[in-house]
């Protein structure tokens, strides 16, 4: 049951404040994007996505080459040309596909799984009669997966002079046989697959139902699944209609600024404290900058407006089914500007018309809500609308994190978003024109996708709804979740940490430093002699979980429930902090079975493994009230020397360990 713990949560707050019914919306939101997260796996089908996107993205300047050839050459184009106009075929038919495959397979295998899923492209390219640009997305990473599993057999097994021989012939051999399945089988059945797709939107366009797609279309944008839908899927699709009308509605689809611009207009007029103040520069940067993931907060502070959103993008998509009107390339980033380029001969004011609809719509079915929700601390979605466990959970990494990387120490601060060249280079830059009168030359502040941080980053800046993909990439860094680029508090308690070394004050400073060893409230011991073990050995996790959480009971800490407490927790998300420590605890309903605040400390040298990486020191910790955030950070503090935590991970004294956290 403890996956549903949010959501059992959730329905005792209904219960038990008094909310108006829009926070108990907001409220429902949240458990149910935990829900999401926990059940339907989110983080599984954000990457999905994003590795579709990511064999697009890159290629998106190649894509509005081509589309500017379209516009400007092709006999009904601004300056038609015989000539120049027999760019556009080749290009689409060849080069992009194969530049997508190439792509598809380097992210892969390198440079060797980009050659060969170019290679596979070629097949089905010529196996097919429509552009093949899902067979480049299939074939690439698919050939380069091949190669990297035959590259990882012969590893060690190839006789010294012969490698440049194997490696070339294997590529070749492979590249080969995959070039002639895509020819045989691959490329036609894609093309029955996007023919079946394009006559199915064909189809939507005609009966007048394509504007329903921004039900599913808007939902996922702001679960930051926007660059898959419109790189990954809508470019394609459209791509491949451009050949056959000139001109495609499905470009449009994802990218139209106009839901967004009314969203923030709205918020602009009616809206109060920081929503208000920051939509100014949020207009600017979604309707101008074509920067879409600027409004997702906004959104998702008052998850009802998702229907305004959907109104305004389908009421500008049945405008455009009704006079006919579309794009010719692909709008990156969706500016108003990239949509007035984008637009076939003849038809920009249709398309500025459609966006200015949507906006109109969005803004006055906005107002309503915002209006309605006037709350004099409106602010952006804050920490009260999570389950209680998350809540506590936040607090403890932010505790641990910030102290274990002392603001002196950073060198590199890397803002990420999901493809890494949209709300993250915003971020970044906006932050280091605000910390370039400190003085920091030896802080480089940079930005990259969520998925491909640098290994070199001391701190990640990302939207919390990024922020477990961001723990994935950079175990190392101290994660700072933000709901706006623009104007979020986390931003100001960084910059105040920065600003703090220039008026040498040093780090910043989250707990004090009393000696670990001593009494909580209740002049209780925090950490007994009998609550270390030393050179242990646990089968998995669990059994370790169970050895430390056994001896908080002996020692008078917790109860025996307060132990399958601390499974359960596990289970949610894991304690497992980085540099062999795993600090296990109870969920936040267990709190009742907590008599006194205390930590246990159980020492295995051999590691116990937890997911990918192995734990030395498992404390198991329990705290009355909020005492267990302070128990954290001087954890951390007894913890940050290197040399000292590496000898308590190997130690044969227990009295060493008691010794040091004293």
């Amino acid at each position: 049951m403890a996956k549903y713990d949010s959501v059992v949560a959730f329905g005792c707050e209904i219960f038990f404040d008094n909310y108006d019914k829009y926070t108990i919306f907001v409220k429902y939101y949240v458990c149910y994007d935990e829900f999401i997260s926990r059940i339907m796996v989110r983080d599984k089908i954000q990457n999905f996505g994003r590795s579709l996107s990511a064999m697009v993205m890159p290629n998106i300047g190649a894509f509005i080459a081509w589309g500017l050839l379209t516009a400007m050459f092709i006999p009904s184009g601004w300056f038609p040309n015989e000539h120049l106009a027999k760019l556009v075929s080749p290009m689409l038919t060849y080069l992009l596909p194969l530049l997508i495959g190439y792509t598809a397979g380097h992210n892969v295998a390198g440079g060797r799984g980009g050659v060969i899923g170019a290679i596979a492209t070629a097949g089905v390219i010529v196996g097919s009669d429509v552009p093949m640009f899902i067979g480049a997305m299939i074939m690439g990473p698919l050939a380069a997966w091949l190669i990297k599993r035959f590259d990882k057999a012969v590893e060690g097994r190839i006789r010294a002079g012969f490698e440049m021989l194997v490696n070339n012939f294997s590529l070749g051999i492979l590249g080969m046989l995959l070039a002639i399945v895509g020819y045989l089988t691959v490329g036609h059945a894609i093309s029955w697959l996007t023919n079946l797709f394009a006559s199915g939107i064909v189809a939507l366009k005609d009966m007048n139902l394509l504007p329903l797609v921004s039900i599913l279309i808007e939902p996922a944008k702001v679960m930051f699944l926007n660059n898959a839908i419109n790189h990954g899927i809508l470019t394609p699709l459209g791509t491949v209609q451009v050949q056959e009308f000139g001109e495609s509605i499905i470009f449009f689809l994802e990218s139209n600024p106009g839901p967004g611009f009314g969203l923030l207009m709205a918020y602009w007029v009616f809206g109060k404290g920081a929503m208000r103040s920051s939509a100014p520069g949020a207009v600017l940067i979604q309707f101008i900058g074509g920067i879409h993931e600027i409004y997702y907060p906004y959104v998702l502070s008052r998850p009802l407006l998702i229907l305004p959103m959907i109104l305004g993008a389908s009421s500008s998509i049945l405008f455009l089914t009704l006079v006919h009107a579309g794009l010719v390339g692909p709008i990156s980033p969706g500016s108003i500007i990239s949509v007035i380029l984008m637009a076939p001969k003849g038809k920009t004011l249709l398309l500025v018309g459609a966006v200015l609809i949507a906006a109109t719509v969005t803004f006055l079915t906005s107002a309503l809500i915002i209006k309605r929700g006037s709350r004099s601390d409106d602010k952006l979605p804050e920490n009260r609308f999570k389950p209680k466990y998350k809540r506590e959970a936040d607090a403890a990494k932010s505790a641990v994190s910030a102290k274990a990387h002392n603001i002196a120490s950073v060198r590199s601060v890397i803002f990420a978003c999901d493809a890494g060249m949209g709300s993250s280079a915003l971020g970044a830059t906006r932050f280091r024109q605000r910390v370039q009168s400190l003085g920091l030359d030896n802080v480089e502040i940079g930005y990259a996708s969520v998925s491909s941080v640098p290994s070199t980053a001391d701190i990640v800046v990302c939207m919390e709804a990024l922020s477990g993909r961001a723990r994935g990439s950079a175990p190392q860094a101290r994660i700072i979740e933000l709901h706006n680029f623009l104007d979020d508090p986390a931003l100001d308690n960084l910059y105040n940490e920065f600003a703090s070394l220039r008026r040498g004050g040093g780090g910043a400073s989250l707990a004090g430093t009393s000696p670990m060893v001593g009494t909580s409230q209740s002049a209780f011991p925090i950490l007994r002699a009998d609550s270390v073990i030393v050179g242990a050995k646990a089968a998995d996790k669990w059994e370790a979980i169970r050895e430390a959480g056994n001896l908080l009971v002996k020692g008078g800490y917790v109860g025996m429930n307060y132990v399958d407490a601390m499974v359960e927790r596990e289970k949610i998300t894991t304690t497992y902090l980085g540099m062999g420590i795993a600090i296990p605890h109870g969920t936040g309903e267990a709190k009742k079975e907590v008599y006194h605040t205390g930590i246990a400390v159980v020492q295995y040298p051999d590691g116990v493994s937890f997911g990918e990486e192995k734990a030395q020191l498992v404390i198991a910790i329990a705290g009355v009230g909020d005492e267990h955030l302070e128990l954290l950070a001087r954890l951390s503090e007894a913890l940050e020397d290197e040399a000292v935590l590496e000898h308590l991970k190997s130690t044969a004294q227990a009295q060493d360990i008691l010794d040091v956290l004293a």
